[in-house]
């Protein structure tokens, strides 16, 4: 390289500087023998310089350009993604706003299973990309990987939507990935900026023999769920490798496919035991409230089916192993902004069995004893065993919780010279029904006797209506009976429809229905 800066190399930067050093005695005029004669040198040297400059660029990923990027990429074993390829855009996603912006670097892979439950091929992200902090998700284009090797995985002509779904190498913050829209081939050949950027995620992800890579090799195969881990009871050198996909042990050529990955990804030496967890069935049963008490039965459905398929993800990334957690599953049901309380959960769990007689038949039998267990009364699972919701076969029971709703209508007396406006005192009398019926339902939640009674009400009014005195109250329950309230001392209490108190549980909601309102001189 030249010990000059770029912009001193060019033609007319040698020019000046040969004649600079020829002396004051030559002539530098243009036709002269010593311009001339330097004018000769400098085209050569200059020509040199750029040469040299185009040399050593074309050696750096980020300044090598098209034939050249091509060499410097290859020592990763990558190629430039020519025309015909797959191409299309995926989403990535999550449940909830990301807290942070969450970078994702260009050549991220992901894959997913055709219809014929094969995998497809390999895709990789072609430029990076951010989820910005706030947004649920973000839509990135994806490419082919072209692997002229692997005979068994040449792609279809397109790809449907929703079928890459996952992620070899997942991403910190990304919960789900699909294809909105079908994958196609496309007629041009990959950008330098798109192949510099997946250079540069090969350069990171591509060390083999450690956990993640045969995590990502396994999850290439069409796995969904993987945990690779150093087992505490054999000595160095042994490896587990979990697959906790529902009976993925009985696909043989799904199988083959995970041996193989995996022996083409440890390291030499290291003993691979490959595990498959038994699958536990849950079947959910629970009620929800809507936020809204207007929701109509179709929009209610739709509410059932999103919080089945949110219940099923959340218990598919469960690792091998790892117990149930009712709290999580209950974050999971709240997590959905129409539910406003959810009953408590009832689980039941099967498994595979033989059913019949004699038995031969395969089926999902319920287990006779119960995993329940500790004080939040959580679900256990052994070291070999995933717990799952299956959709199709078992999918949780949701049914609408309605809360019981008392409507309560009022005749009350009011103080001389009241100076309020009917539609004011009975706008204050249903404010103060509802700090009243707060007070009742906080009670009834700490386990203690909420009881309404003519006393407890009226002290209740007179502080928070300003009212004189209540006369009247009757009260409509949830099953249409209406029971007027009356105080101790009423005469004739033996009347059916009159009662002192009434037990106010912690689901009851009280509601005003309406007042009478009598003045006094």
């Amino acid at each position: 390289m030249s010990l000059y800066p770029p912009d001193k190399n060019t033609f007319s930067a040698i020019v000046e500087r040969l004649l600079g050093n020829l002396g004051p005695g030559m002539d530098p005029n243009a036709g002269g023998m010593a311009r001339t004669l330097a004018e000769a040198y400098a085209r050569e040297m200059a020509t040199f310089y750029a040469m040299m400059e185009l040399s050593h660029r074309a050696g750096y990923l980020d300044t090598a350009e098209g034939a050249s990027l091509d060499n410097v990429v290859a020592v990763l074993g990558l190629k430039r993604a020519r025309a015909g390829r797959l191409m299309g855009e995926v989403e990535l996603s999550r449940a909830t706003p990301a807290p942070d912006d969450i970078g994702i670097p260009a050549g991220r892979q992901v894959t997913g299973l055709g219809a014929d439950g094969k995998p497809l091929p390999l895709f990789e992200t072609m430029e990076d990309a951010t989820l910005v902090k706030g947004d649920t998700r973000v839509i990135i284009p994806v490419q082919e990987v072209q692997d002229e090797d692997s005979p068994e995985r040449e792609a279809p002509p397109a790809i449907d939507p929703a079928r890459l779904t996952l992620m070899p190498r997942p991403i910190l913050g990304i919960e789900a990935v699909t294809n909105p829209a079908p994958l196609r081939r496309g007629s041009d050949n990959e950008t330098d900026e798109n192949l510099r950027a997946r250079a540069r995620t090969a350069l990171r992800d591509g060390e083999k023999g450690t956990l993640e890579s045969i995590a990502a090799a396994v999850h290439q195969q069409g796995v969904q769920q993987v945990t690779v881990r150093e087992p505490a009871d054999a000595p160095p050198g042994v490896v587990d490798v979990l697959v906790g996909d529902t009976d993925f042990e009985s696909d043989v050529e799904g199988v083959s496919r995970v041996e193989a990955a995996i022996r083409e990804t440890k390291a030499a030496g290291i003993r691979v035991r490959l595990r498959y967890a038994r699958t536990i069935f849950f079947q959910v049963d629970f009620r929800v409230e809507p936020t809204r008490d207007d929701m109509d039965e179709v929009t209610f459905d739709r509410l059932r089916r999103d919080l089945q398929q949110a219940l099923a993800q959340n218990m598919r990334e469960l690792p091998v192993g790892s117990p149930v957690i009712r709290r999580k599953l209950e974050a999971v049901l709240f997590g959905n902004p129409a539910v406003r309380r959810v009953s408590d959960l009832s689980v039941e769990t099967y498994v595979w069995g033989l059913v019949g007689t004699p038995p031969t038949t395969k089926a999902l039998v319920l287990e006779s004893h119960s995993r329940v267990y500790g004080a939040n009364r959580d679900w256990k699972m052994e070291p070999l065993e995933a717990g799952r919701i299956d959709l199709e076969m078992l999918p949780p029971r949701i049914t609408r919780l309605r809360t019981p709703m008392w409507r309560l209508d009022l005749v009350v007396s009011l103080t001389g010279g009241e100076a309020r406006t009917p539609e004011q005192v009975r706008e204050a009398l249903r404010g103060a029904l509802d700090v009243f019926a707060a007070r009742l339902s906080e009670e009834a939640q700490m386990g203690r006797e909420a009881r309404l009674t003519w006393d407890s009400l009226q002290q209740a009014l007179k502080s928070q209506a300003r009212i004189e005195a209540l006369l009247g109250c009757d009260v409509t329950r949830e099953t249409g009976i209406t029971v007027s309230l009356v105080a101790p001392s009423t005469p004739g209490l033996a009347i059916p429809d009159q009662v002192t108190e009434l037990l106010v549980k912690a689901d009851v909601r009280l509601e005003f229905g309406g007042a009478e309102l009598v003045g006094v001189g």
